[in-house]
């Protein structure tokens, strides 16, 4: 279906005053484009809660300030916006929702292991095992090289029949590739409802359902899970965050494998690692970051 995008444009001091007057016109579905929001953001966000801010985000916050609507094709402009700069565009909703479906492909991980979405075909050569995914509302694909890396840890140090604690589960890509390279037991938690949905479809979708227990949680309250290995794909501050915690879920002997991590700061992730008791037994690097596998 096609409707028209109507940006129109102000002063930033202006901003909320043009949100006042749609308001008062009945209109409150809109986008709001606010500069200022940028500079809120990184004084007031707690650092955990992100590492890599990319440049087209910033890019759109230090566009101008604007707000955007979307009406019917044949939407005409009101006399109360008269006075403003304003563009329109006729746009497709099937843009938005199957666009970014364009730029998920199978991605050929380690030796063995492909992620394809489900809406692609993929003919797996000897050897190959391939995991189906549907990300849903939640996050991974399995394309970045944070998940990756996780993936050939895994490949390199887990063993068949070995159970697997997976921390910050998304959509289960790390807990199914464990399935598929041989483990026998599968925790995977999140604090995300949605990726608790996302990783139940995926398990089924990839017959491994029933070799994992998904729990909507937190590593550091009430879980009573030990685990031949422990892997986390999260970000640098969690990781340091969560690491105490992640040995008191490690059997003797256990790789902890942990992702996320920029490479700037590598050394201070590898730090509270070894302050939590582990010796680093491998770091692989891919672009602009790390994966830190350790054990106890």
């Amino acid at each position: 279906m096609k409707y028209k995008e109507i940006k129109i444009y102000t002063d930033v001091e202006k901003l909320d005053s043009l949100v006042e007057l749609l308001a008062s016109n009945d209109v409150t579905d809109i986008v709001i484009n606010d500069p200022r929001d940028a500079e809120y953001f990184f004084k007031t966000k707690k650092t955990y809660e992100w590492d890599l801010v990319d440049h087209s985000v910033l890019e759109v916050l230090g566009s101008g300030s604007y707000v955007i609507i979307y009406r019917d094709t044949d939407f005409v402009i009101p006399d109360y916006l008269k006075d403003y700069d304003i563009s329109t565009a006729i746009v497709d909703d099937q843009d938005w929702l199957h666009k970014w479906e364009e730029y998920f492909v199978p991605v050929k991980v380690t030796n063995s292991i492909v992620i394809k979405p489900v809406w692609r075909d993929y003919e797996a050569k000897e050897g190959e095992q391939v995991i189906e995914i549907d990300p849903g509302m939640a996050f991974g694909t399995g394309s970045h090289p944070t998940t990756c890396m996780c993936i050939k840890h895994l490949e390199k140090y887990l063993k068949p029949g070995m159970s697997v604690l997976d921390v910050g589960c998304g959509t289960g890509i790390l807990s199914i590739a464990a399935a598929k390279l041989g483990a026998g037991d599968i925790l995977a938690v999140d604090l995300d409802p949605e990726a608790v949905t996302s990783t139940e479809n995926n398990a089924r979708l990839n017959s491994c359902r029933d070799i994992m227990t998904i729990k909507e949680g937190d590593l550091t309250k009430g879980l009573d899970y030990k685990a031949d290995i422990v892997v986390a794909n999260l970000i640098a501050d969690l990781v340091i965050m969560l690491s105490k915690d992640a040995a008191r879920h490690c059997k003797e002997g256990a790789v902890y494998i942990t992702s996320g991590i920029l490479d700037e700061k590598e050394a201070v992730v590898s730090e509270a690692i070894r302050n939590a008791g582990f010796k680093i037994i491998e770091v692989i690097h891919e672009n602009e970051w790390c994966a830190i596998a350790a054990t106890l």
